[in-house]
């Protein structure tokens, strides 16, 4: 029983605190290296630039659909063309989209779809439709949430892919954070993100990891092609990984970028939305081993240390004269401190204020419950939720799947169409 508790009491807890050092040392690192596309990089574009169709599809965004089209409207990438894709709104994004189309004929259109196929996933399906109206050679799709902060994001976009002779290029988000929320829960949930999908292994194309964010993803037509369209993903709950993982697979290559002053998004405004929307991605990112080890990590590194410390915090302030730092409150007092400076690290390189890191242990028990419910979808314990969409251990419950004889006239439809 001595022995037992030497590993638990002594061994174990500076164990943590030096996997933190490592984790600091390494994040120290990672920073260092960043790739990052800025908005002050000079543009050399050469004649006889390919045509870029850009994709927004939109459901019910009324609030921010407007300045999303404004902010395209005024890019100066010479040969562009913008569709706007509404997908079932039942609010006034149909109608928005529809005014500035009349305000900027000949670049921008609209396509309204009416319904939603049994057995494809919303957006999606509003991708599939909008694609077979694209004339672009490249493809660039961004979320409807998203606005283009200057007018040369995608031409510095474009000039990137060229120089990389990638066939997909994705950059990732500055995040909108407006509520106590988002300031504690969006910093953590994309940091486990880079944790398993580091931008410098996804570059490489001798490794096997694929990771694009959906925000902003750029394409060739070609690469779309080859990896079986949007109706290869009609099911797919993390779109944007699985085409990624295909392109990856099928030797094509991938980049994926950090942006600084080109484009910003808000993920979740609601609090139900922003559970069920990292849950879906998690779900979809992360297979359930991933899951399982994220979550023991984050119990025993964050969870244990912090709330043990301030355990110990409360009970000294209560009773001085009894407190004491054994040598474990030591190393969980050790791990705390790392584990802070690696969050303000995260919480400004996301766009987060570095005094909101303070917060990261209520960050992580959030994180922490969609990790859980992440592994029970995965367990079959739990389903997915989204967009009207039902998931069980990936399968499509509602609406139900489609047969192979509908899926086939859809995509003999979709030909007919181009």
């Amino acid at each position: 029983m001595s022995t037992l508790n030497f590993i638990v009491c002594d061994i174990l807890p500076w164990g943590v605190a030096i996997l933190w050092l490592i984790y600091v040392a390494l994040l120290i690192s990672g920073l260092r290296k960043r790739q990052v596309l800025t908005a002050e990089t000079e543009i050399e574009l050469p004649r006889g630039i390919p045509r870029v169709t850009v994709l927004v599809a939109a459901r019910n965004e009324e609030s921010c659909i407007d300045k999303c089209l404004q902010s395209l409207l005024i890019q100066d990438y010479p040969n562009l063309e913008i569709i706007a894709i509404n997908d079932r709104s039942t609010d006034a994004t149909g109608e928005i989209m529809n005014r500035l189309e009349a305000e900027h004929l000949g670049l921008l259109r609209v396509v309204h779809v009416e319904s939603l196929p049994a057995g494809w996933f919303g957006k999606t399906h509003a991708l599939h439709c909008g694609t077979s109206f694209a004339t672009g050679d490249w493809l660039c799709y961004i979320d409807a949430d998203c606005e283009l902060l200057t007018q040369r994001t995608l031409s510095l976009a474009m000039q990137e892919a060229q120089k990389r002779s990638v066939d997909l290029l994705s950059l990732t988000p500055r995040f909108i954070l407006d509520t106590l929320w988002e300031k504690i829960t969006v910093p953590v949930c994309s940091s486990l993100m880079v944790i398993w999908f580091q931008p410098a292994r996804v570059n490489n194309p001798r490794l096997s990891t694929s990771y694009a964010n959906g925000a902003f993803l750029m394409m060739t037509r070609h690469c779309l092609d080859r990896v079986g369209g949007w109706c290869r993903f009609r099911t797919q709950i993390s779109e944007d990984i699985a085409i990624a993982r295909e392109v990856k697979s099928n030797g094509m290559r991938l980049a994926v970028l950090e942006n600084d002053g080109l484009y910003r998004t808000r993920m979740y405004e609601t609090i139900r939305d922003s559970w069920n929307g990292w849950s879906r991605i998690f779900y979809g990112a992360l297979p359930r081993k991933a899951l399982a080890i994220s979550l023991a990590r984050l119990v025993l590194c964050s969870i244990i240390p912090t709330w043990a410390v301030l355990y110990w915090l409360l009970t000294a302030g209560l009773d001085p004269q009894s407190a004491t730092i054994s040598t474990a409150m030591a190393a969980a007092i050790s791990a705390v401190v790392l584990q802070q400076v690696y969050s303000a690290l995260i919480f400004r390189a996301v766009g987060g204020g570095i005094q909101w890191s303070l917060a990261a242990p209520l960050g992580h028990l959030a994180l922490a419950g969609m990790l859980g419910r992440a592994l029970m979808n995965h367990l079959g314990l739990a389903t997915t939720q989204w967009s009207g969409s039902v998931f069980r251990r990936g399968q499509l419950m509602t609406p139900p799947l489609p047969s192979p004889h509908a899926i086939s006239a859809a995509q003999t439809a979709t030909a007919q169409r181009r």
